[in-house]
């Protein structure tokens, strides 16, 4: 891709807007934007975004960049497939003219394989041999339409069914174990899945990445999904996010269900704005993927002990990463959503959902009723201490006040007795926390005097008689230097911050750091550029005056050179003048 595209496109895309679908809580500070960083676990905003500049910086983490950089750690892309979908958004024709990495090569030809097989399981289903599958689908009142919608197929008993066709057409035996669909067998390969109904599963980017198949007839497990693969991970991947999306905006709420054929059932009742796991627990990556729609969620799991105990452990997790958390029930029938939704109606099930309470109140009365509602002081001392766990992992300082005041109530305890504990529970979190952050050994005077001259180029002539010999740091020379020649030949250049680390990648974060920073509001460029370049100069003079002196001491009185003694007053003449 040439550089004159690549810089359309960060002209074209406003990063606030494009940061905004993934942090909805950036807000304005001052001339940037702050949110809660969504690369590591955060409560206080450090995750920092210009839109003058169209750069991005994480003061916890050290991560940062441009609309390239936030799109490719975000979506897990290649540069190549983020300059894509970039050029897509910016309204630009797309013309890949670099050679395809192998990497991606691989990931386009699973994403083709993941297509076919898609195509093939679909056209199982229709044929004969899926007569009693469509029967099943049909018996829990799936119409035709939704199977098309969610593009529903079905693999037969036979070993190789999926294998033998792929083959036919061109693909090759690796290609189908890298993409997850077959397994190297004694006598060649395996199809993974067999005598299944198998949905498609699709990310948000509406791609097919893998595929969950439901047993049909004998055997276990009763579901199973795609394997870890170059394009499938289960820990990033929520069903129906491809459809639920825009809905959840729409509605500024996502609901979270168990499985495959709880969303599509709910969603064939209209209601859009639901998404599941996939048999795997609910963890961060999923929580920041929900957050991007809303902030805002509802978690219907099972009523029985096991759906409680996972709806506490998914609304702690979305809670730690700054969601606002309900629970709803569908009574002790037990039935799934969409056999409630079919005995008792759409209308029904969404009273359900506007009856969610929040999840302190809902873990209070579960609590409650575990003891019989009768509760001694040490049944109080118990459940106070489980409540409180939630309550400590709530970021939000005004929500965790009502909550103690709700567990206040619920239990009849004075709130002062009420102390969150100040470790949250462990939700084996995925997420890591901000790296230590490296000290440096740069000089104040030094980092400043880049920070300022990258918020104000336009006085780079007051820092070019500082030569290499004047720096402690290297860094701060090399960009400034770098800057000088960038500015001589384009002189009405402002924001220099990306074409430096375009020329300097070894300190692109060193610049985004300094970059990001925020402005003192008494910032006035040209003194306070000319002090930093003083200060350095008569730093300069200053160390070099205290080699002088060392060198004249070990003389000794009376057999010191004058021309040594001449240079040790000159020096002090330009240090006391500087």
């Amino acid at each position: 891709m040439s550089d004159k595209i690549i810089e359309e496109i960060r002209d074209r895309v406003d990063i606030v807007e494009l940061v905004r679908e993934y942090v909805p809580s950036l807000k304005r500070a001052g001339k940037t934007y702050k949110g809660c960083c969504p690369f590591h676990n955060e409560k206080t905003p450090s995750f920092t975004v210009s839109q003058d500049r169209g750069l991005f910086y994480c003061f916890g983490c050290q991560t940062g960049g441009d609309v390239f950089a936030f799109l490719m750690k975000t979506e897990n892309l290649s540069f190549s497939e983020a300059a894509k979908k970039l050029a897509e958004r910016a309204g630009l024709e797309w013309k890949k003219e670099e050679v395809l990495t192998q990497e991606e090569k691989n990931r386009l030809e699973a994403r083709k394989l993941l297509d076919f097989a898609k195509v093939f399981y679909n056209k199982t289903l229709l044929s004969s041999q899926g007569n009693e599958a469509r029967g099943y689908l049909k018996k829990r009142s799936l119409t035709k339409e939704t199977v098309e919608k969610f593009e529903i197929g079905f693999t037969p008993q036979g070993v190789d069914a999926l294998s033998k066709a792929a083959l036919a057409n061109g693909y090759n035996a690796n290609l189908l174990r890298s993409a997850g669909l077959a397994a190297q067998g004694q006598y060649g390969v395996r199809d993974y899945f067999r005598s299944r109904i198998m949905f498609p599963i699709i990310n948000h980017r509406g791609e097919t990445v893998g595929f969950g198949g439901r047993i049909f007839g004998e055997g276990e497990p009763k579901y199973l999904n795609s394997p870890e693969t170059i394009l499938f991970s289960k820990s990033r991947v929520l069903y129906g996010l491809n459809f639920a999306g825009p809905e959840i905006r729409k509605a500024n709420y996502s609901i979270l269900l168990e499985g495959y054929m709880d969303v599509i059932g709910v969603m064939q009742s209209g209601i859009g704005n639901c998404v599941a796991p996939l048999g795997t627990s609910f963890n961060e990556e999923h929580a920041k993927l929900l957050k991007r729609y809303s902030e805002n969620a509802v978690i219907l799991f099972d009523p029985d002990a096991a759906g409680i105990k996972a709806s506490l452990r998914t609304a702690l997790i979305l809670i730690q990463q700054g969601l606002f958390v309900k629970v709803a029930t569908l009574g002790e029938e037990g039935l799934d959503p969409d056999e409630f939704i079919n005995k008792y109606g759409k209308e029904k099930f969404e009273n359900i959902l506007a009856d969610a309470v929040d999840i302190i109140d809902f873990q209070a009365d579960v609590l409650i009723k575990q003891h019989g509602g009768n509760l001694t002081p040490q049944n109080k001392t118990q459940i106070a201490a489980q409540l409180m766990e939630i309550v400590s992992v709530q970021p939000d300082p005004i929500v965790k006040s009502e909550w103690i005041k709700i567990v206040s109530e619920k239990l009849s305890v004075e709130e002062h007795l009420l102390t969150p504990k100040k470790t949250a529970v462990n939700t084996r979190r995925n997420t890591p926390p901000a790296p230590q952050v490296k000290k440096t050994n740069i000089p104040v005077e030094e980092e400043d005097l880049v920070a300022w001259l990258l918020k104000s180029p336009a006085h780079i002539t007051q820092a070019q008689e500082l030569d290499e010999s004047k720096f402690t740091s290297r860094a701060c020379y090399e960009i400034i230097s770098t800057m000088d020649e960038i500015l001589k030949q384009t002189p009405s250049t402002e924001n220099i911050a990306p074409m430096l680390i375009k020329k300097l990648p070894q300190h692109e974060n060193f610049i985004l750091k300094i970059s990001m920073a925020a402005t003192p509001k008494d910032f006035n460029p040209a003194r306070d550029i000319r002090d930093c370049a003083a200060k350095i100069e008569r730093n300069y003079l200053s160390k070099k005056l205290a080699a002088l002196k060392a060198e004249i001491k070990k003389m000794g009185v009376g057999s010191v050179p004058e021309a040594l003694l001449r240079a040790q007053n000159e020096l002090q003449k330009q240090i006391k003048n500087s």
